[in-house]
């Protein structure tokens, strides 16, 4: 293990640069300290730590990395915060409800959707189809498959968001 008062000199010399590469990164100040008090401590326990010129890059790539598993972790709970959010909100629509919102939605694509744009839509969202399988059964190219898909979702969402 590496003496304390070696670590208390590198404390002293690399403490700010690691703290405001942190804070740049994490745009927190607690956590951004907590980062490097965590650096610290794990150098506490190692037997072997560089010295010279190759010392300042081995902390700065340290907080580097600790600060991306932080944002990685973030937004990995966001995600989960998001979806259980969202099957939340499905719980407590009742059957009433998105049978209602379902025939809404059958009502806008029969009104407002030709019959080619129709039937892709529903060849790729009921049937679930690939767009090279569509495209082979309407005869057209995979791009236009694209486009037309494309058009109707579009269609729909101004339709839909007007009606609300």
């Amino acid at each position: 293990m590496i003496n304390k008062e070696t670590i208390a000199q590198l404390f002293r010399n690399y403490y700010p640069d690691m703290l405001r590469l942190a804070r740049l990164l994490l745009h927190d100040g607690a956590e951004s300290e907590d980062v490097v008090d965590e650096i610290f401590a794990a150098l506490m326990h190692k037997d072997i730590v560089p010295t010279g010129s190759t010392i300042r890059p081995f902390l700065m790539t340290a907080v580097r990395n600790r600060c991306l598993n932080i944002l990685r972790n973030r937004s990995i709970q966001q995600r989960v915060q998001g979806l259980y959010l969202l099957d939340s909100q499905l719980d407590t629509a009742s059957a009433d409800d998105i049978e209602e919102r379902i025939t809404h939605m059958k009502q806008a694509i029969d009104s407002s959707l030709d019959d080619n744009s129709r039937r892709v839509l529903t060849q790729r969202y009921t049937q679930q189809l690939s767009y090279a399988e569509i495209a082979t059964e309407e005869g057209i190219s995979e791009t236009a498959v694209y486009k037309r898909i494309r058009k109707a979702l579009d269609t729909l969402r101004k339709k839909l968001t007007k009606n609300r």
